[in-house]
This record gives C-alpha cells, structure tokens and sequence, in this order.
C-alpha cells in the first residue's frame, strides 16, 4: 500500500516537472519568436533608409545631369524630390556660416551669374560692403576684384580686426566708377567665421544654389501598416571663381582676362 502510494506520489511530482519545463520551454519560445520579429523590423528599416539614401543622392546626380527635378530608381521602388534655393539672392547679408582656416578664402560675389555659371552684369550698386568676423580679433588679407571695360583690377586691403574692427566689422569701399565682381577675405594668422553686410537698401546677387534632394522608400502613404522612410540631403553648389581672377590673389592690381 505505501509501495503504490509512493508510486502515486512520485508520478505526480514527475508531471508537475514537466507542466513546469513546458511552461518554460513555451515561455522562451514565445521570448524569441518577439525578439526575432523585431530585429527582422529593423532590419527591414535599416534597408530603407539605405534605399532612401541612395534616391537621394542619385536625385541630386539627376538634377545636375538633366535639371530635372524629380526622380524615379529604374526598379521604381524608391524616388526623389529635388528643391532648389539660390543662396543669399536679394539680402543684404552674405552668411555661409563656414570656419575658414588660416590661408585659406572665403568668397563673397557681388555680380550675378548667368544659367552656365558665367559671370553677368547686374553689380552690387552700394559703394561699401561690411566685412564681419564671428569674435575674430586676427588680421585678414581682404581682395576687392572688380571690371574696368574689359579689364579686371584688384585692390587689396591688410585688415587687423582687433584694432581697427567697429562692431566686429571693417568696411571695404566698392567703388562705382568700376563694376564691382568679388570680395575675398583670407585669414593670416588664424582662422575664423566671416559673413558680408551690404548698405542699407542695396541686396547682393545670387552665390550658387542649394539642391535639397529628399529619397524616398518603402509602401506608399495610403497602405495600411506600410513602411515608408525618407532622407533629406543638401547639396551647395556655390558659383566657382575663374582661374584669371584667382591670380591675382598673390599680386595687386591688374588682372587681365584670357
């Protein structure tokens, strides 16, 4: 009789053994299958915005390419819309935000460029423009370029903002008797910010163009729980300076043109 009992009892203890193993077993299992469904989420996420990324950027090579200004992977799986921004047009301050390290120039136009990229014939109309620093307190080199008929002159200007900066500024005259083209400011001894202020009621020209290019991926907007990524990238594209200009950088007063 204890014999069976005995029996009785240990074949209990064996079953709640493994009511309990199951119960774990069935807990894990349930753990993992979540786990796994997020990280394939992620994953899927993560290959998006690759997609996204790469709309993007080829988004922008199709702007250059073509002017176009939408853009559709040949898979159609992902797009890109393109906007364009002119850079600082009809302002009268000129602000890249850029740090400029020692030697190196930053470039200020003061005439508008045609849709090659060609130096135009709408000038700046204000006899001075305001050259500022961000807390520079160093020296800078400043190069005024402008037209005389078909000639290019320069005048140059060493400008120590610590001792001769009002309000951070130094002023620089842009006369009227020639067209003005370009202000250039080179730190000499150490780097800094530099942004132009033009006079009250003149407005500088055009310095380039920012190409805003969004990629897209993924399901579209109305499907119900679709996935759908984007990527904004921003490319400036400021004018670039002629090769016959940039000569004389290194030596003041005439530079004449190819």
């Amino acid at each position: 009789m204890n014999y069976e009992l005995r029996i009785k009892k240990n074949r209990g203890q064996v079953a709640i053994i493994v009511l309990l193993v199951s119960a774990v077993m069935l807990t894990m299992g349930l753990s993992m299958s979540r786990r796994t469904t997020v990280e394939t989420k992620i994953d899927i996420n993560d290959e998006l915005l690759k997609k996204a990324f790469n709309a993007a950027e080829s988004g922008v090579d199709y702007y250059l390419g073509t002017g176009g200004v939408g853009y559709s992977s040949p898979d159609k799986v992902s797009t890109a819309d393109i906007n364009i921004t002119q850079i600082s047009v009809g302002t009268t301050r000129i602000d890249f935000g850029e740090y400029v390290p020692k030697g190196d120039t930053e470039f200020f136009w003061l005439v508008d460029h045609d849709a090659l990229g060609n130096i135009g014939t709408d000038y700046y109309a204000g006899a001075s423009v305001d050259i500022c620093g961000v807390g520079f307190t160093g020296q800078t080199a400043i190069d005024y370029f402008y037209k005389n008929g078909v000639n290019f002159g320069l005048k140059r200007r060493l400008a120590n903002f610590n001792t001769e900066a009002v309000g951070g500024c130094v002023t620089m005259s842009t006369s009227q008797i020639n067209s003005p083209l370009l202000l250039t400011v080179t730190p000499v001894v150490d780097g800094g910010k530099f942004y132009a202020l033009g006079l009250p009621g003149t407005s500088f020209s055009s310095q380039g163009t920012d190409i805003a290019s969004i990629g897209k991926a993924g399901g579209v907007e109305a499907a119900a729980g679709a996935t759908r990524v984007e990527k904004r990238i921003v490319i400036r594209k400021r004018y670039s300076v002629p090769s016959f200009l940039l000569t004389g950088v290194v030596a003041e007063g005439s530079v004449l043109s190819d």
